[in-house]
């Protein structure tokens, strides 16, 4: 009897890892829709997707149940708010670097970049030529990479601007991060202009009621990785930074007048599981509203 319980144990025990395995696999799609008297008629209906924390993860060989989950929403333009790879010595990027590769040549791309492509770019005594290797083979693809810029999105005579950016990692310590003030955003980006509408690529969405007082109207990022377990009817357990149930985990955030859409992201790394938490493509639709 012993025996079968330990033996039944085991199994069960098996079970529950290989589930949490296959839920890295299970790419699921969430649809939000943005509306501000700001975004111009001409982008009135414009579709987005957001990517974020890929980590090298692929969805079907090459990402093929990725890029067909891409071509059946249709959107005009990919966002990526970072960590598409994992900064690890030695680790290959060729995984990203192909999806990216077959993003460049369909849509209209944005990236800022997260931790990790940031660890690559300000360790080369780490990392070797990583971040150099990979930032080539990306100057090569139609993407515009966004190092605390912004550029000007445009469809005839109107425009929405976007701003890519990339804090230093100070902000990205464990257990004690540092304090953000706006004139730091203000410093990387410089001011923003209210009238304009301008969505932020910032991949830490610990600093969200900062980026709503610099004044970002749709703030899009990532990390958290939807908080790795989450319970249902309360939220992530775990944030990067080793918080428990961060008050960004996943989904929609107010505040003010800014709007922050968190990726649960695509991918994992250090801990190689999700649970309840499926990796997830957004789509966003973005709408005029007429004032009262």
């Amino acid at each position: 009897m012993k025996k079968i319980l330990i033996s039944s144990s085991i199994a069960f025990g098996i079970g529950i890892l290989e589930w949490f395995h296959l839920e890295t696999k299970r790419l699921t799609i969430k649809k939000y829709q943005i509306a501000s008297e700001k975004i111009p008629e001409a982008f009135s209906g414009t579709r987005l997707a957001v990517m974020t924390d890929l980590h090298n993860n692929s969805f079907g060989r090459e990402n093929e149940k990725l890029l067909k989950a891409l071509e059946k929403e249709n959107p005009e333009a990919i966002l990526i708010a970072g960590d598409m790879l994992t900064a690890k010595e030695g680790k290959s990027f060729q995984v990203p670097l192909k999806l990216l590769k077959a993003l460049s040549e369909k849509y209209l791309v944005y990236y800022a970049l997260g931790n990790h492509e940031y660890r690559l770019k300000i360790s080369p005594d780490i990392y070797g030529t990583m971040y150099k290797d990979y930032m080539r083979e990306i100057e090569n693809m139609d993407i515009r990479v966004l190092h605390n810029e912004k550029v000007a999105w445009k469809k005839g005579n109107s425009k929405i601007d976007v701003y890519g950016l990339e804090i230093s990692k100070n902000f990205y310590y464990r257990f004690h991060p540092d304090v953000m003030k706006e004139e730091y955003i203000e410093g990387l980006l410089g001011k923003k202009k209210k009238e304009q509408f301008g969505i932020l690529l910032a991949h830490n969405p610990s600093y969200f009621p900062v980026y709503a007082k610099w004044g970002a109207d749709l703030v899009l990022s990532g990390h958290n990785h939807g908080g790795v377990i989450r319970i249902p009817g309360i939220g992530g357990m775990l944030s990067p930074n080793y918080h428990f149930f961060p008050k960004y985990d996943a989904g929609r955030f107010e505040e003010g007048n800014s709007t922050m859409i968190l990726s649960a992201g695509l991918g994992g790394h250090t801990i190689p599981f999700r649970v309840f938490n499926p990796p997830e493509l957004i789509i966003l639709e973005l709408k005029k509203r007429k004032r009262d």
